[in-house]
């Protein structure tokens, strides 16, 4: 591998003919397909939300970025070294704080700044598969795969991971953000981990340390941190991810990874503020249905019933409650929760299936 370049300066560019400005290339070349992409998410809120944390802790180098969420449920982000930034929404529906977010964005700056691109580019440019991967004449619209394949281009080495991990932290923390923060996350992503039922590491984390190796790196550098008025940006972070919940947590479970989403959604409910206790609960029963496991139903069961109960939940909770309901043989419940289920959602697309049970309950 060649010598390790000097870190990159805001608003620098890459020397014109060098290896560097043929990376920026293949990499401006992906970024106009991933501009018109159906799966990138336009929200004008979220992304301005998103993009003003990624400007604290990138500084001076923000006017270089460009932010890209796309709406993919995997636990990924990206900033390539053109500075594109992709971030997934599978990644923002598992983090709980805006502190966790500066974390994981301080991560990939640090491969920006540090120029890992460039070092993993210099040594693998002779594999012709490269360019394949980047996508360069094959575009990326609408391909999901792709896009994975693109956030998951740069397999950097644990070395540089471990550096990254590092810078992140550090860069995160001299913001002001809560040191623990990055503890939070990985003990939460080493238990949805711990509950898949595959041998494999979560792709993402393919080339990273061991979650457990990188949860006790997080918990010695916050350790060592002494205290101080740290912030966690929580309330700012869920008032801007909450319109999308429900979306991203249907596209999670259409998934079908339902022993880590059962990990994840119930981390997500512990930790919930009270007025998406309700929607959570809802898709938590969801994910125990769909499992389909043994005693799966009898845990979907009070999950429904307690959802309606508190604030935040969906229609479709009162739907899954008075069903339950019917096939217990407690037709009256049953038929008073359907009907308010279809006030509550006078448009709902299954409304005609949902009549002709009322009228069969309702038969003397």
């Amino acid at each position: 591998m060649a010598d390790t370049p000097p870190p990159l300066q805001a608003g620098e560019h890459p020397v014109a003919g060098s290896t560097e400005a043929e990376l920026w290339y293949g990499m401006d070349q992906a970024e106009k397909d991933i501009k018109v992409s159906p799966l990138r998410v336009r929200d004008a809120a979220l992304n301005a939300y998103v993009h003003d944390v990624l400007c604290k802790v990138t500084g001076d180098y923000c006017g270089s970025l460009r932010l890209y969420i796309v709406d993919v449920p995997e636990f990924n982000a990206q900033m390539a070294p053109n500075g594109m930034v992709l971030v997934f929404t599978g990644a923002l529906l598992r983090m709980h704080d805006e502190a966790e977010l500066a974390i994981v964005l301080g991560h990939e700056f640090a491969h920006y700044r540090l120029r890992h691109g460039l070092q993993f580019w210099d040594h693998a440019k002779r594999t012709s598969a490269v360019f394949a991967t980047i996508g360069v004449g094959n575009g990326l619209v609408g391909g999901l795969a792709q896009l994975i394949g693109m956030a998951g281009l740069f397999q950097y080495s644990r070395d540089f991971e471990r550096q990254a991990d590092r810078v992140g932290f550090q860069t995160a923390v001299a913001h002001g953000y809560d040191p623990q923060a990055g503890v939070r996350l990985w003990t939460r992503m080493l238990a949805e981990e711990k509950a898949s039922k595959s041998s494999k590491p979560f792709a993402v984390f393919a080339s990273h340390p061991k979650t457990a190796e990188r949860l006790e790196d997080v918990r010695a550098a916050a350790a060592a941190i002494p205290p101080g008025s740290w912030h966690d940006g929580r309330d700012a972070y869920r008032a801007a991810m909450r319109p999308f919940l429900a979306h991203w947590l249907d596209e999670e479970l259409a998934r079908r990874t339902y022993d880590t989403s059962i990990q994840m959604i119930s981390d997500l409910r512990a930790d919930a503020p009270a007025d998406s206790v309700g929607l959570f609960d809802f898709y938590l029963g969801q994910a125990y249905r769909q499992r389909h496991g043994d005693g799966d139903a009898a845990r979907a069961s009070p999950l429904y019933r307690d959802a309606i109960a508190q604030p935040g939940a969906p229609s479709a909770a009162w739907r899954e409650y008075g069903l339950d309901l019917r096939q217990s043989g407690q037709r009256a419940a049953a038929i008073d929760a359907l009907k308010h289920y279809l006030q509550l959602d006078p448009q709902a697309d299954d409304r005609a299936f949902i009549e002709q049970y009322l009228a069969e309950m309702e038969k003397p």
